[in-house]
């Protein structure tokens, strides 16, 4: 009795699979007939397209088009001021003065690193610093004077200064500074 129950239950799954990939075969059919469209519908669609694009172009041609002139607007600027006596910047004057304060992104050097790189190579040497606009860091360059430099005479005539340039992250800061300058000075030392 218990095989006849196995196998009954057995064609009752069968059977419902059947019936199951009927439905699912039907089901599909139906949504494949839903989604294409008939050669009226297309035709309907090209008409009420076509209708919109004349009423489109209708009102574009029937539009009154406004006739506007801009002013630029100029404030009323009447003072007291003797105008002939004002001077106005010129740009040679605006230049000296950035050039002056040492160019447009100059930042100054911090006195610990101008005081690190006078003890340990010399006050006759120069510093400059580049700030990126990102990173995490800065170009950190010692300008060498000429009678220290042990650059070859090639380098110099092409270059014309001696540069030693070090990137240094914020992270390492004056102690990356100060091995950078020790290893300038053990450089330098080979001659």
């Amino acid at each position: 009795m218990n095989e006849e129950l196995k196998l009954k239950r057995a064609e009752e799954k069968k059977l419902a699979k059947e019936i199951k990939a009927k439905v699912d075969e039907y089901t599909f059919i139906q949504n494949m007939e839903e989604r294409f469209a008939s050669k009226a519908d297309i035709d309907k669609l090209t008409e009420a397209m076509t209708q919109i694009a004349k009423n489109v172009n209708e009102l574009t041609q029937n539009q009154i088009k406004p006739n506007i002139e801009l002013q630029p607007y100029q404030p009323d600027i009447s003072g007291t001021a003797d105008m002939n006596r004002v001077k106005e910047p010129t740009v040679t004057s605006i230049t000296s003065k950035i050039e002056e304060m040492g160019g447009l992104n100059k930042m100054p050097i911090p006195p610990a690193w101008r005081n690190m790189v006078d003890d340990i190579l010399g006050m006759d040497f120069g510093i400059d610093i580049v700030y990126p606009q990102s990173g995490s860091g800065f170009l950190f360059k010692l300008i060498v004077p000429a009678e220290k430099s042990n650059a070859s005479q090639s380098y110099k005539e092409f270059y014309k200064v001696d540069i030693r340039t070090k990137a240094i992250s914020y992270s390492d800061g004056i102690e990356g500074i100060r091995k950078f300058c020790e290893l300038v000075k053990v450089n330098l030392s080979k001659k």
